[in-house]
């Protein structure tokens, strides 16, 4: 704490721990979450999916009648601001839940959540720009037995370590009441998912948050390499139902007239998000990424679209224009024109990887890992490793001459799951497949080849059926493909060392049908339309 005292750090902890429970006109609510999403760094390599992830973890707790203090490209004025608000509320909360997405600083065993004007040329800057986790793990230690805190900072394209701070995380102490669970363990740098929606985020919309998930059980079935450390109360359920936000908003009204409550209403899924960005997108009203998360990009697209049909220019979307949006795109089109998707490959490419940087190659291939430009991403950034120009290039040459040399399908594995869209990654596939005795080349457009083979409702229903009898829980049974299902095919597809994609090709189901031809027990549709198919029957 005499380190705290002498920069200066003493009065916002004592104040923060002041308001969180004794602070006059405190916010009643029943469960509070603070959320925080920094994108846009000044002095740091942006942490592309921070934002796409907050907004989804904010919209689930939203939804699962939390009161949400929601940051976006935070200062560190801003921060410390949010910060103050959120512990007014605690003295009154229930369950207490906070998710940060950025980029962390760790110095002297200290992590320091980074704001968008972090600044670590020296240790002053380090200590007074950055946020101390401890300070925040301290206010959710008010709640003990019923607190989460979520962080997603731990990646490989953070701050430049020097002799004052390195980025990531520092040792995480467990706290008594408080569960940690990290996208990482401290000390362990990851991959961002470059413009999507990360892995760390959806398991915890989707273990954490569901109705009625327990905590102690989530935190075990986490993808890897999360990480976890701490406890809360067994049996603690973070969200008990859906809509409670908007129930508890509307005070037993109507919610017409209210465009955020009427499609909170809707309870659109990721995919449905993406289809309808992809719709949007086949119209001409480009969204800036199609990944299911509906951001700024896609918010003005909307009001575009609505504009261009005389309606009322909200950026929130009904359940008649959800259908109106579908027709349109289906009369257009089911599927964007080669040209067209072929503008937006080098529209992307002349503002990422034309630019010359490491950041831009990057940046273009972890959206068109197979694009028009892909070879040539991948070769600038190779020439970047073996001249050391790029740090990430050459750690990650590091990594893949590890695996070249032990030349093992594990050590290759272990390469794609790091760099799942990087510099080698067609030499991994293509040494996995020699390996196995098999060849797995990556599909150019993996969601075009499914949407080819024009699966029936019951073709679908027999995959999910039949992944779920191997072990791949693809969630409800329903003959439509959402989150759960995608995972599952991903899933199953890396079991089989095929290349990952979540979508469904003629060798998945090939194999799938194969495994499963002798089930009858579970198994309701018998798969004979897609068998025809495959065999290119009637």
């Amino acid at each position: 704490m005499s380190r705290f005292i002498a920069l200066g750090i003493a009065p916002i902890i004592g104040l923060a721990l002041m308001v969180s429970g004794f602070a006059p006109g405190a916010a009643v609510a029943a469960d509070i979450a603070l959320v925080i999403g920094n994108h846009n760094y000044k002095q740091a390599p942006d942490a592309e999916s921070a934002e796409i992830d907050a907004r989804e973890v904010a919209a689930a707790l939203e939804d699962g009648g939390y009161d949400v203090t929601l940051g976006i490209d935070m200062t560190r004025r801003e921060m410390r601001n949010q910060l103050s608000r959120f512990a007014d509320k605690i003295g009154t909360a229930d369950n207490v839940v906070v998710y940060f997405s950025g980029h962390a600083i760790r110095s002297d065993g200290v992590t320091y959540l980074a704001p968008v004007d972090q600044q670590n040329r020296s240790l002053v800057q380090v200590v007074l720009d950055g946020l101390p986790l401890d300070l925040i793990l301290r206010l959710a230690q008010s709640k003990p037995g019923r607190a989460v805190v979520f962080i997603d900072a731990a990646q490989f394209e953070g701050f430049a370590p020097n002799a004052n701070a390195e980025p990531g995380l520092a040792t995480i102490e467990p706290r008594e009441g408080v569960l940690i669970v990290s996208a990482a363990a401290p000390g362990r740098a990851i991959r961002r998912r470059d413009a999507r929606g990360s892995t760390f985020a959806r398991d915890v919309v989707a273990k954490f948050l569901a109705p009625r998930a327990c905590a102690m059980d989530a935190v075990r079935s986490m993808s890897a390499p999360a990480w976890s450390t701490g406890a809360v109360r067994p049996g603690l359920r973070l969200v008990t139902r859906r809509g409670a936000r908007v129930e508890a908003g509307t005070g037993g009204g109507s919610t017409i007239g209210d465009p955020v409550a009427v499609e909170a209403a809707l309870r659109l899924s990721r995919t449905q998000r993406r289809d309808i960005q992809e719709n949007l997108s086949l119209l001409g009203h480009d969204p800036r990424g199609i990944d299911g998360a509906f951001g700024p990009g896609t918010r003005t697209a909307i009001r575009l679209w609505q504009r261009a049909n005389n309606l009322t220019e909200s950026g929130y979307l009904t359940d008649e224009q959800v259908a109106l949006l579908l027709r349109q795109s289906r009369e257009a089109g089911s599927t964007p024109t080669n040209s067209a998707s072929t503008s937006r490959d080098d529209d992307y490419w002349a503002r990422t990887g034309a630019l010359g940087t490491g950041d831009g190659y990057r940046a273009y291939l972890g959206r068109h890992s197979d694009g028009q430009h892909a070879v040539e991403a991948r070769d600038g950034l190779k020439r970047m490793a073996r001249f050391n120009t790029d740090l990430a290039a050459r750690r990650e040459l590091e990594d893949w001459r590890f695996a070249e040399t032990n030349d093992r399908r594990a050590d290759y594995r272990d390469y794609l799951d790091r760099y799942p869209t990087g510099i080698w990654q067609p030499e991994a596939q293509a040494r996995m497949g020699e390996l196995a005795g098999t060849s797995t080349p990556a599909p150019a457009d993996p969601a075009a080849e499914e949407a080819a083979m024009a699966l029936t409702r019951n073709d679908r229903l027999s995959v999910e059926q039949r992944l779920n009898y191997l072990g791949f829980s693809p969630g409800t049974q329903d003959g439509f493909f959402d989150n759960n299902a995608r995972r599952a095919i991903e899933g199953y597809q890396r079991s089989r060392n095929f290349q990952p994609t979540g979508y469904v090709d003629n060798p998945t189901i090939a194999r799938l049908l194969d495994e499963t031809a002798g089930v009858q027990t579970g198994i309701i549709i018998d798969g004979a339309t897609v068998l025809r198919k495959l065999l290119g029957g009637g």
